[in-house]
């Protein structure tokens, strides 16, 4: 069975006696759901054992048990597979929608406890105890928590605006400490483990307690959204209205004839820098500093350099490798080796002093420029001297 909407109308728990309640109940295997006492629950139902449970509880008018399933997707649960605390309830509302498939509305009466599974076949029954709250002594401070648990309740219905107003006059109307528990619990979006440890709290103060622990965290959690959606939707508000108003500054100087080729030129650029991969922290400073350029006159010298810049950024091989050749041999012979138009060049932009080799080495040329001892002279240059 699976869960076809929230609780959706309070009941005071209690409506039936203790002694009315059999000692062996039909037990309804209810999926991604708690059920409370107190509470009025719409569920849709196509197993076939479960459908044959409605039709004899609606047939002899008896009240049933509803109890979660320990794991939702077990399609034919046993006593393994169920927790042992639970809610009689009874079905209010049957509808047929279709063959195999039928709507009803269940009422929460009283907690119970699951002893032992008494049949399997055709569906589920089990032999159950009833289970009352335990009351503390200190009435004071049972009052106390439901003041708070109210208080911190509207704070968090003012936050859900999913929520409908009613809602906050219904946790207002609600006088029994117990039953304003299991109703909070029944309706704030936590998961179905610890809605089960709310049902399964007997001591009233405990019970309370938890479920104060419950909203409060919820009510951080709404808080945190909250503050984070803000965040985000201010950031992404600046960032549209600046491309807005680029985007009308653009309009105006199409319609003034002053957009040409620099701003068509600019905006190349920055497509070329999109696609190059540059990494994040050099993008981050590439945009910022083509965003400056698009503000900076064309005549001026800094926009030369600006732009000089983002070419040289968008020209240099970011995403492009080559193996490493670390062979010092094969650096060396690259180092020394050069062409026959290299030495040529070399000859020409180095031409030999008087008495130099002619051979056109620029180390033979070296070779010759010993200073004497006495002089310090090169030797070519004493000789032409004398």
């Amino acid at each position: 069975m699976s869960e076809k909407g929230k609780v959706v109308t309070p009941a005071a728990p209690g409506l039936i006696n203790k002694e009315d309640i059999p000692p062996v109940l039909p037990i309804l295997p209810l999926r991604n759901s708690v059920f409370f006492p107190g509470g009025v629950l719409p569920l849709a139902v196509g197993r076939q054992k479960t459908i044959a449970l409605i039709k004899d509880a609606v047939r002899d008018d008896q009240v049933i048990g509803v109890v979660t399933q320990r794991k939702a997707e077990e399609e034919d649960p046993g006593a393994e597979d169920l927790h042992k605390m639970g809610t009689v309830a009874r079905i209010v509302k049957l509808l047929k929608m279709g063959e195999d498939n039928y709507s009803l509305v269940v009422q929460g009466l009283a907690r119970f406890r699951v002893s032992e599974l008494v049949q399997e076949h055709p569906y589920l029954k089990a032999r159950i105890e009833t289970v009352d709250d335990k009351a503390p002594v200190d009435a004071v401070e049972i009052e106390a928590l439901g003041i708070n648990l109210k208080k911190l309740a509207r704070e968090v219905i003012e936050m859900m605006p999913e929520l409908p107003a009613a809602a906050t006059e219904l946790v207002e109307s609600i006088t029994q400490p117990g039953h304003l528990a299991d109703l909070i619990a029944a309706n704030v979006d936590v998961p179905i483990e610890e809605k089960q440890q709310v049902l399964e709290t007997v001591d009233l103060k405990d019970r309370m307690k938890l479920v104060l622990e419950l909203l409060n965290r919820k009510r951080e959690i709404l808080k945190l959204s909250s503050k984070i959606d803000s965040q985000v939707k201010g950031e992404m508000s600046k960032t549209q209205r600046e491309y807005y108003l680029r985007q009308q500054l653009k309009a105006i100087k199409e319609e003034l004839g002053e957009l040409g080729e620099e701003e068509e030129e600019l905006d190349e650029l920055g497509e070329r820098l999109k696609k190059i991969g540059l990494p994040p922290d050099v993008e981050k400073v590439a945009n910022k500093e083509l965003n400056r350029l698009k503000s900076i006159p064309t005549a001026s010298s800094e926009y030369t350099v600006a732009r000089t810049y983002l070419e040289w950024i968008a020209d240099l091989p970011w995403t492009k490798k080559t193996e490493d050749n670390l062979d010092v041999e094969n650096a060396s012979s690259a180092w020394w080796v050069r062409p026959e138009w290299a030495r040529r060049r070399w000859a020409r932009a180095s031409p030999s002093p008087p008495g130099a080799s002619s051979s056109g080495c620029p180390w033979a040329a070296c070779a010759t420029r010993r200073r004497s001892a006495g002089t310090g002279a090169p030797t070519w240059a004493r000789s032409r001297a004398a």
